[in-house]
């Protein structure tokens, strides 16, 4: 039954071999195996695709969760409740991962030394039920409606930042309006392909556009980097921007607008098991977060 919901939600023998640590033919083989059993195929099987029956879509409603209450009264029985072990793996973007992940790491792994973190860090809209994740970091206004959501960080801000010699060279912007005669460092969103528009507000004044762009790119640590170059004006968090503005690499630019981001929150299915290890992470960010 577990290797049947590992392949129902990877959507492939051959990925839920690789989450399972098995052999694609292994695992072929216990799904046949469990099929026979029940009298019912559960998946529809071609060269390039698996999607469930209507009998495996019933199958994996009622078998898992109860796979994952085993698994809870398995690690309550063991005392493992407790004493968090096993693997962990996380998806986020880099803004909430050197924010406020990266930072309590070693912390994190000094106090559960027996969890296994793994961690994606990419800016594309991740499935975690498809791709094998656990548990997944991302602001409020990005989340699926069938998602549990735990807040682990407050709503914050991005703030528009350039170097000084460029500010030098080109002048300092004191208006939305002037903006459009800058260069900027723009972003492209991974998930709809299209350059993120910058949208500023001043109280209840609020400016959108696209901006005109001296440069494309696709991650926050390339806009940065490019800004601090002294190739254009870059919208980024104000985290982010904390260390280079504090070390005078970066200047903050009209510092009254800014683009409101909303509070952080760590995401996982609502039927899926939520594990000591995953229960660990989320007590432990907020605890950091508090401090």
């Amino acid at each position: 039954m577990a290797i049947f919901v590992a392949a129902a939600e990877a959507g492939s023998f051959s990925e839920a071999a690789r989450r399972l640590g098995m052999s694609p033919s292994a695992v072929s083989q216990a799904i046949g195996a469990l099929e026979k059993r029940l009298g019912a195929s559960l998946f529809r099987r071609s060269t390039r695709s698996l999607s469930l029956t209507d009998v495996g879509d019933d199958y994996l409603r009622t078998v898992a969760p109860a796979l994952a209450s085993l698994r809870q009264a398995a690690e309550d029985a063991s005392g493992r409740g407790g004493r968090p072990t096993g693997q962990l793996r996380l998806t986020m973007p880099r803004a909430p991962f050197e924010l406020y992940v990266a930072p309590v790491l070693v912390a994190f792994q000094e106090r559960y030394p027996d969890v296994d973190l793994e961690i994606a860090v990419e800016a594309r809209l991740v499935d975690i039920v498809k791709e094998g994740y656990d548990a997944g970091l991302r602001y409020g206004d990005h989340l699926d409606g069938d998602m549990v959501a735990l807040s682990v960080a407050p709503a914050s801000e991005a703030i528009l930042v350039a170097s000084p010699a460029y500010l030098d060279a080109r002048g300092v912007p004191g208006a939305p309006d002037d903006l459009r005669e800058h260069r900027a460092i723009a972003c492209r969103s991974q998930g709809t392909g299209l350059i993120i528009p910058w949208t500023l507000r001043r109280g209840g004044d609020t400016v959108s556009f696209v901006p005109s762009s001296a440069a494309i790119v696709h991650d926050l640590a390339s806009q940065i980097a490019l800004a601090i170059a002294g190739l254009g004006i870059a919208s980024v968090p104000a985290g982010m921007a904390a260390e280079p503005v504090a070390a005078g690499k970066l200047v903050r630019v009209m510092p009254a607008w800014s683009h409101p981001i909303g509070e952080l929150y760590l995401y996982f299915p609502s039927r899926r098991h939520q594990s000591a290890a995953l229960r660990a992470f989320v007590a432990f960010l907020r605890e950091s977060d508090r401090a």
